[in-house]
């Protein structure tokens, strides 16, 4: 083969960047696959969702509870009290599911146990959690590798397609397809184990309307790239109501398990009031105290029926807004409120308790 001059100057370039991309795959193979996994990603088909579920699926666990026998070590026959769903965040063990899936405190005679997906089942510890935001935090038993997911880099936009994986029902891993409905939504968090406030709070939850039925809670719901967007966490049911289902989203899942990984808790302030569920028409903005905890800090500074305008000299317009800048500050933080009372602008000071972090 004969090469002629002109063409030199072309091949040179190419011949040394196929050298260079040898030597990158056998110093780091990795990079191959993630070239390989950026290349086939970018032509995967609309009609079809079997990339993302290929690639999500094996990081996404069942997650049961039983009770176990009268020594405390094995569980008991027929003794499955529960099952949802979980996902790996780390490839040594560390799995996410929801709060309101774990034994209480006070059940010691229960114990959790993982399945992967390749039929696996391990014992799981609770490291931490976290009932403002319906989030725990475990790790496995067994000295193992895990297929961690990989979270989105990108929050979703409403109308975004999106995967629910978990397993409903007990019938073992499944699969169901809706959109992102809504972003934002509030949540305050587990009133009990058993009831969720939707409607004010820490979360900013994801709304879909992709099935999320019972034993999907913890589960994933991934993008049509296979990452991870958010823990599915709570659905609303009734006769008349269908297609409203909610998950926490990922980048609060893991800023709430980084926390949990380091103290074992989260971490946040608490002020022991709730507004009066009411929306102003006039053009009058703030939070109207509807309840004060007696047992909590605010407890003889403010009262009900206080309109708070400012906390720290930031204008207050709605509950939620009053919820962030609480939930953001540590406990003993002295927070300065504005208030008007009986038509006068009053100046108050508390000082945050220690938020409870369970419902046990």
């Amino acid at each position: 083969m004969i090469i002629s001059k002109k063409s030199l100057p072309f091949l040179i370039p190419v011949a040394v960047g196929v050298i260079v991309g040898v030597a990158v795959l056998l110093i780091k193979p990795s990079t191959g696959k993630k070239l390989g996994d950026l290349i086939y990603s970018s032509g995967i088909s609309t009609e079809g969702y079997s990339y993302a579920v290929n690639k999500a699926a094996p990081s996404v666990v069942n997650i049961y509870v039983a009770t176990l026998k009268e020594d405390y070590t094995t569980p008991a026959p027929n003794s499955i009290t529960s099952s949802a769903s979980g996902v790996i965040m780390d490839k040594h063990g560390i799995i996410v599911t929801n709060y309101h899936v774990v034994p209480s405190g006070n059940e010691p005679n229960k114990a959790i146990f993982v399945q992967t997906r390749d039929g696996k089942v391990m014992k799981a510890f609770v490291v931490g959690c976290d009932r403002r935001t319906d989030i725990a935090v475990l790790t496995v038993s067994e000295d193992t590798t895990l297929t961690p997911i990989t979270p989105a880099k990108n929050e979703p936009n409403i109308g975004d397609i999106a995967l629910a994986i978990g397993n409903p029902n007990n019938l073992g891993q499944t699969v169901t397809h809706g959109i992102i409905s809504a972003v934002s939504r509030s949540g305050s968090g587990l009133l009990s184990k058993d009831q969720m406030n939707i409607r004010q709070g820490v979360q900013a939850l994801i709304q879909t309307d992709a099935p999320i039925n019972q034993g999907n809670s913890g589960g994933a719901l991934v993008d049509t790239r296979g990452n991870l967007i958010g823990i599915n966490t709570a659905s609303f049911s009734g006769d008349n109501t269908y297609g409203i289902g909610f998950a926490i989203p990922v980048k609060m899942v893991r800023e709430v398990m980084d926390e949990i990984l380091r103290h074992g808790k989260v971490e946040r302030g608490y002020l022991g009031i709730s507004d009066d569920e009411t929306t102003a028409l006039d053009s009058e903005s703030g939070v109207r105290i509807g309840y004060v905890d007696p047992e909590g800090p605010a407890f003889g500074i403010l009262k009900i029926g206080d309109l708070i305008t400012k906390v720290d000299g930031y204008s207050v317009q709605n509950v939620r807004e009053l919820i962030d800048l609480v939930s953001k500050s540590k406990p003993n933080t002295v927070m300065n409120f504005e208030i008007k009372r009986e038509g006068k602008v009053k100046q108050e000071k508390v000082t945050l308790a220690e938020d409870n972090t369970s419902v046990d």
